[in-house]
């Protein structure tokens, strides 16, 4: 009878301890609910073990689980600290509900180098799962910035879960979230709320900042902005967007892209609070320390770049570094009081936000203190405080600044005008500097899809021409609303082609509609007059908006275009223009403000849609510059229709005012003239090179200044002149007047001249022709405009400016 017994508990044994029977002894957690709003922890039913240098192959692993010392999971997110070392978890998951379940795993910190997991359940292959923050995106288990893993468990089974984890250096985190469908997608939607705001911060302040340096002059203001977008960069790389959306296919940049943005933002706001707080003047010893600490971030981004094999070292380094600045940086905030240096209020408040932030990311990281929402968001929460508190000290700043430069009784004034000197600048600096790029882009996209037929690279290249108008829609809206904001918004009065321009946007919005799988329906009542009197670019702006934003927030179905010309007495054209989608609609109460700056339908469209809500704003701003009529029905859920009514006058000459346009049987011939090309931007000259040099009988030269342009316009008669209007050596307008006053000689005073910029402001169209230049188009260039401008400039001798 003893006999028996022993060998009952033998065979009892020997069950527990055989992987085919159950690997070990944790409850498996019970999953029923694949419906639940909110994740569930898993912690209490995993056990983990730390193996160090070695690295197993999963059948070794089994070899060896029964040796290995598993423990418990701490809690819902263990932090495992900086850590080299390789790390297996098990736990068990039962389906006990009758249905197929599709759960998602979240396990692992975004920046994890390799989380492998693998689910073995009776009957069925061994399932092997990788991602991680080496595998490259495409590559993941599921595409998602996060560490997750789909499940799909059959009912009845048992599945064990094995999870591999192994880092170089870095912090892990241990989240243990089972999602269901509907809580993975509400988690996703939170942290886009969330980090939307932080990041939106970051940006904004890191962009407005960086074009402030360019009008001011003022090292401060790029050191912060630096320091912002460093930021933003570090934080992208430890929430998992660096991977997703800036370097997918993974490799060293995103491998040491957080110890690079972490050292770079660290000495960037060092450096920063140095020049600020302006410390080399009142307190020596401290100017000397933060000298050494900087010595000492900038030797350790040497050592990041160029010995690797360092990283474990490297990232409790770079933290410590940070984390002794940061004190020498609270003692000299201290030192300032002391001694009287008055630091601005906003400073101040901004190095404490940033302490409290930094402390938490610190302890956090070296374990000190457990895993939580506010822990792990706690570093973005003062980050974002500090970045508005900087923002308000750096707008402290500028007035600072201004008020430097006058006496008290001439400060209202003084202020007032270098405020529009900067706002002027800013806008036109940041008109170049985005045109400029974007009319080679725009140039060299239309020229190779007129020479490439193949339908898979015309489909790229659409999309290039759609994202970079999307672009200039928005330069052109943050533009015009400047302008309506100082009532500076005019309408030029001039002949143009009206149903030329209404099939051009039908075409070009259909296209983008299909690619969106949507119907779009274009609808021509009567015939169009061809040639109108009126401003061209509004009235295509106006359309564009109302289009854009039917296709923006049109998911599925159709939008509808429907124009329609009325003549009236006195030569006059009513037009309706009607714009419908089967959109999400807008709610009721949200109408009456539709039209107000930045305001979109609902309070996260802008979260979901994007956009800067300017579109509205200007349409009707437009429309009523315009003497015209807009209404807007609308109902949530269902779509959306936009009616404008405006009165046009038909042209009384209508051939002869289309005969100014050259362009409009397709040939393109300059019989031979000469064109001097003034532009010192290589990619500019390269789009106007590829355009004229595509025409019949072109020859053309280039300056790249004015002075060049007026020694060659001494040698060598041109026909016309297309100037630039921003220029090293000589600018557009300098060389323009020196043109003028018989510089380039007698003969070629009187040469045509052309201005192609990319200033848009109303000041830099004044100036023109100030100046004296016959004409103005600003960039990106349109094929069709320039040609019809050089030719009217070369046979009427004196183009018809609108604003002359």
């Amino acid at each position: 009878m003893n006999k028996t017994i022993k060998l009952i508990f033998l065979g009892l044994i020997a069950f527990f301890y055989s992987f085919d029977s159950f690997s070990y002894v944790s409850r498996p957690f019970q999953a029923k609910d694949q419906h639940a709003n909110l994740a569930v922890s898993l912690y209490e039913y995993a056990e983990i073990t730390n193996v160090g240098d070695n690295y197993f192959t999963f059948d070794e692993f089994l070899d060896q689980e029964n040796t290995l010392k598993f423990k418990p999971i701490e809690g819902p997110s263990t932090n495992l600290g900086f850590t080299e070392s390789n790390y297996w978890l098990r736990l068990s998951i039962k389906n006990i509900s009758e249905n197929l379940l599709h759960y998602f795993l979240e396990t692992g910190r975004p920046i994890t180098d390799h989380v492998d997991l693998y689910l073995v359940t009776e009957g069925e292959p061994l399932k092997v799962l990788n991602n991680g923050d080496l595998i490259p995106f495409k590559e993941r288990s599921f595409a998602h910035r996060k560490i997750i893993f789909p499940l799909d468990l059959k009912p009845g089974k048992v599945y064990q879960v094995y999870v591999h984890y192994q880092s170089d250096g870095e912090v892990i985190n241990l989240p243990l979230e089972l999602h269901t469908p509907t809580s993975l997608v509400q988690s996703s939607y939170q942290k886009q709320l969330f980090h939307g705001l932080f990041y939106g911060i970051l940006l904004l302040a890191g962009a407005v900042y960086l074009f402030f340096y360019f009008g001011i002059g003022e090292k401060s203001f790029l050191l912060y902005s630096v320091y912002v977008l460093s930021v933003a960069l570090l934080h992208m790389s430890l929430d998992g967007y660096f991977i997703q959306y800036i370097n997918p296919a993974s490799g060293w940049l995103n491998k040491n892209a957080i110890l690079i943005s972490a050292t770079l933002s660290a000495m960037a706001f060092g450096r920063y609070a140095q020049i600020y707080t302006n410390v080399k003047k009142w307190s020596k010893g401290s100017n000397k320390v933060l000298n050494l600490l900087l010595s000492a971030l900038v030797i350790l981004l040497i050592c990041v770049v160029f010995i690797p094999n360092g990283k474990a070292i490297y990232y409790p380094a770079v933290n410590l570094l940070s984390f002794l600045l940061l004190l020498v940086l609270i003692t000299t905030v201290l030192l300032s009081f002391v001694k009287g240096q008055k630091l601005d209020f906003f400073f101040t408040l901004a190095i404490f936000s940033f302490t409290v932030g930094f402390f938490i990311l610190i302890f956090n990281n070296f374990s000190l203190i457990p895993n939580s929402f506010f822990t792990e968001n706690g570093s973005k929460i003062g980050t974002g405080v500090e970045i508005i508190f900087l923002s308000l000290a750096m707008s402290n700043r500028i007035r600072l600044l201004k008020s430097e430069k006058g006496k008290l009784q001439e400060i209202t004034l003084q202020k007032s005008k270098e405020s529009n000197e900067i706002k002027s600048y800013f806008l036109s600096n940041i008109s170049h500097e985005l045109r400029t790029p974007l009319n080679a882009i725009i140039g060299l996209t239309q020229s190779i899809r007129e020479i490439n037929k193949e339908e898979s690279i015309i489909s790229n290249l659409d999309v290039i021409q759609y994202s970079s108008m999307g672009l200039l829609g928005a330069i052109d809206d943050v533009l015009d609303y400047s302008k309506i904001e100082k009532g500076e918004l005019r309408l030029e009065e001039v002949p143009f082609d009206l149903k030329k321009m209404v099939h051009q946007l039908a075409a070009t919005f259909e296209r983008q509609a299909k690619d969106n799988g949507l119907e779009f329906i274009f609808e021509e009542v009567g015939n169009l007059p061809e040639l109108l009197i009126g401003d061209k670019r509004r009235m295509e702006q106006i359309i564009q908006n109302l289009l854009k934003n039917a296709l923006k927030f049109t998911l599925k179905g159709k939008i509808g275009f429907k124009v329609e010309a009325i003549e009236i007495p006195n030569d006059q054209v009513l037009l309706n223009i009607q714009v419908t989608d089967t959109g999400v609609g807008i709610k009721e109460k949200k109408l009456e403000r539709l039209f107000a700056s930045f305001t979109q339908g609902q309070n996260d469209d802008k979260r979901k849609f994007g956009g800067l809500g300017l579109g509205l704003c200007i349409v009707k701003a437009l429309v009523d510059l315009n003497q015209g009529k807009i209404e807007v029905q609308s109902e949530e859920g269902v779509g959306t229709t936009v009616s404008l009514q405006i009165n046009k006058t038909l042209p009384k000459n209508r051939d002869g005012a289309n005969s100014f346009d050259y362009a409009k049987s397709g040939v393109f011939d300059l019989e031979n003239k000469r064109i001097l090309i003034v532009e010192d931007n290589a990619l500019n000259q390269m789009v106007l090179k590829v355009l004229i040099g595509n025409w019949k009988n072109s020859s053309f030269e280039i300056a790249n200044n004015g002075q060049e342009a007026i020694d060659l316009l001494k040698v060598k008669p041109f026909d016309v002149v297309l100037m630039d209007l921003q220029m090293p050596v000589m600018d557009g307008y300098e060389a323009t007047t020196a043109i003028r006053v018989g510089a380039a000689g007698t003969s070629m005073s009187k040469v045509p001249i052309i201005a192609v910029t990319a200033d848009v402001t109303q000041k830099a169209r004044f100036r023109v022709l100030e100046v004296g230049m016959d004409d103005y188009m600003t960039k990106p260039i349109n094929k069709e405009e320039l040609y019809n401008k050089i030719k009217k400039a070369i046979y009427l001798g004196d183009s018809e400016i609108p604003h002359k």
